[in-house]
């Protein structure tokens, strides 16, 4: 099972049952043992769960007791996990770390990679979010980043800027595979690690082959210019910096000269797994954390080496803050 993709359920909304209290029951006790067995947030699962039976004695089917999952996820502490119910989603929201109304305001626009060439000298490329969670575009969207690369990459190039401030999520791997050149080779680059603390994944690239979970993702196309791994590396942060996003700032975290400028990320750093509970319904968990090649372990937000708060400015780049900021540390480079 693929890790980090909310995976997708079928349901049967028209379908009608004849539910009991034992029903509700049931529903609830497949639903815990998943929780049990497989979340990283259980501190207080006894209580969540006593909580529940208390509240569904009022009730007379699942349709009722769904929503409470809200709250159930919201006392787990996990807003990135949710159930999936009938078609409907019930989950939390945990508030951001600080208000960005400028990328806020931008987000539905920012949907494209883009790149380009500052001062001459420098290679910068935004790459947004996606909803690939079907695995349906791994190729596309990778291919896309390298192809958004190679418009930029020359040997005059002398840093590079990865701007991952619209990066809200969806699936990490075709950003990681477009990615895979900044990343380096013979490394690992990453994993994850589980509620024992137990390493339950490994991101690695062995003799330029990207491998996540043992899983090798195949390049449809290549970076025509090789890049070196020592050339200096910027990667820009908002707190809309979610989920996948974040991923692929930790799997360029350690790297030689990386240096993460902006704002703390908004704290989706967990991998997410899905469990079918009926023909219905399904529940989505936090399951493990991840790591970056140096083993350390993000249980909460990226926090950025260079913090630099609000200066957005996509409509006039070199006016942008976190783009001068990180064009001051190129040129600071011996």
């Amino acid at each position: 099972m693929h890790k980090y993709i909310l995976l997708g359920f079928i349901f049967i909304s028209h379908l009608s049952f004849s539910q009991t209290n034992d029903s509700i029951r049931t529903f609830i006790d497949k639903s815990f043992d998943f929780i049990e067995t497989n979340s990283i947030n259980t501190a207080n699962i006894g209580s969540i769960k006593s909580w529940l039976y208390a509240e569904s004695e009022k009730l007379t089917s699942t349709d009722s007791l769904a929503p409470l999952y809200e709250e159930v996820f919201k006392r787990l502490n996990d807003y990135h996990g949710n159930l999936k119910y009938k078609g409907k989603t019930y989950g939390w929201q945990a508030p951001l770390n600080m208000e960005n109304t400028y990328v806020k305001n931008r987000l539905k626009n920012a949907k494209s990679v883009v790149s380009t060439v500052l001062n001459g000298e420098f290679g910068y490329i935004r790459i947004p979010g996606n909803n690939d969670f079907a695995f349906k575009k791994v190729d596309s969207i990778a291919s896309d980043i390298v192809a958004h690369i190679n418009k930029v990459n020359a040997t005059e190039i002398k840093g590079w800027i990865i701007d991952l401030r619209f990066n809200t999520g969806g699936n990490m791997y075709p950003i990681l595979l477009g990615l895979k050149d900044f990343i380096g080779d013979d490394v690992v680059f990453g994993g994850f690690r589980n509620s024992k603390d137990e390493p339950s994944g490994k991101w690695e690239i062995i003799d330029s082959r990207m491998l996540i979970d043992g899983m090798q993702l195949t390049p449809t196309c290549s970076v025509a210019s090789t890049i070196p791994v020592t050339v200096p590396l910027v990667i820009l942060t908002s707190a809309y910096t979610a989920s996948a996003g974040e991923m692929a700032a930790i799997a360029l975290i350690g790297r030689p000269n990386t240096t993460v400028i902006g704002e703390k990320t908004a704290n989706y750093t967990t991998a997410v797994q899905g469990f079918k509970i009926n023909a219905y319904a399904g529940i989505n968990l936090s399951t493990d954390y991840v790591v970056d090649r140096n083993n350390k372990v993000y249980k909460s937000s990226i926090v950025p080496d260079v913090e630099v708060i609000g200066g957005d400015d996509l409509e006039n780049m070199l006016k942008d803050d976190k783009i001068n900021k990180a064009l001051e540390l190129f040129r600071r480079q011996p």
